[in-house]
């Protein structure tokens, strides 16, 4: 009964705890896409005679995600609308948050009514720091910050409704299930010294945000597929000693060993600095799982030869390998199950 609640308790907390994260990603998509910055700075610039640019863009691509290197690269096109200010150079004035960026400016034309455009194409390496909790059945939340260079007292940006992404972009692994754009504002925290500014600079950023889901579960099967074996073969040697009145305790040890090469698995997928999640959570089941079988074997053994009562092992054991192999397929279906968006 002791082991039975623990295991209960452990499935409770760990089937909780990746529930909240999927309800946590919900939360931080609307919360990114509803953030606007200081509305009232945007304003006060415009009114004072900040030229307001219409921004947009066009995902064509993603070369690579990388969750272990803790970056993903995208290609596509950003451009650049305007009237009056024949000075600003927007296509030249503007970067990636976060990104290390290869521009090639396409076009920068002035229409015969003097609205100005800028058209380039970008190819750009940004830093994530992605959320592994539910990793190998994780979502993604893939943001592209386009920033001014230009303080808003110059410059304001305003959302282009004609950006879009391309309509076969594919992400190995991965299914898109969201996409949405916005333009906000962003006020830093120092003014790096400037003695000609009496407030930090703020600027306009234009958001493009894209949400991911993994597409199967191949990559959940590649890092579990050890642990199925080792799992297994803990069940057949309680079977044996149960059914065919043999100490297998020796099949044990190459259990064990299985696991270890099983936890290496999805460890060379993640980033050293990884949070403990859905990866952990599946192995230390697993672990409890093989621990609690050997038990079960050295019990029956023990009641077998020092007790010589074979009916009473044999009932136990039984018992044992039913509630065990019970316990194991409700825990192996509700961790992936909880922290898979379906």
């Amino acid at each position: 009964m002791l082991l039975i609640a623990s295991g209960v308790i452990y499935l409770g907390i760990t089937c909780s705890l990746l529930l909240q994260d999927k309800i946590t990603t919900e939360d931080n998509w609307n919360r990114y896409m509803s953030e606007t910055g200081d509305e009232t700075a945007v304003t006060n610039a415009v009114n004072a005679g900040a030229t307001p640019v219409a921004v947009g863009t066009y995902i064509e691509n993603f070369k690579s995600i990388s969750i272990k290197n803790c970056n993903f690269e995208v290609e596509g096109l950003i451009w650049f609308r305007w009237t009056g200010d024949d000075t600003l150079n927007p296509a030249a004035n503007f970067r990636f948050y976060k990104g290390t960026t290869k521009t090639t400016k396409l076009k920068d034309i002035t229409a015969d009514n003097g609205e100005h455009y800028q058209l380039v194409r970008f190819d750009t390496v940004i830093t994530r720091n992605f959320w592994n909790r539910r990793f190998p059945l994780e979502t993604h939340q893939l943001n592209i910050y386009a920033e001014s260079n230009y303080p808003i007292e110059r410059m304001v940006f305003t959302a282009d409704a004609d950006s879009g992404m391309n309509n076969n972009l594919s992400i190995s692994g991965y299914n898109i299930i969201k996409y949405g754009t916005l333009v906000r504002s962003q006020q830093y925290d120092s003014k790096n010294g400037d003695p000609t500014l009496n407030q930090p600079v703020t600027t306009s950023e234009y958001l493009t945000a894209i949400m991911i889901n993994r597409s199967s579960w191949g990559t959940y099967i590649k890092c579990f597929i050890a642990l199925v074996g080792t799992i297994t073969w803990v069940m057949i040697t309680l079977f044996i000693c149960t059914y065919h009145r043999v100490d297998p305790l020796t099949m044990i040890p190459a259990a064990l060993f299985g696991t270890v090469t099983n936890l290496m698995v999805g460890a060379n997928l993640l980033p050293d600095a990884m949070e403990v999640g859905l990866l952990e959570y599946v192995n230390f089941f697993g672990i409890a799982i093989i621990l609690i079988g050997a038990t079960g074997v050295i019990n029956v053994n023990r009641i077998r030869n020092k007790y010589e009562s074979r009916a009473f092992s044999s009932y136990y054991g039984s018992v044992y390998l039913v509630t065990l192999l019970t316990f194991t397929i409700i825990g192996n279906i509700l961790l992936p199950v909880c922290a898979y968006v379906w």
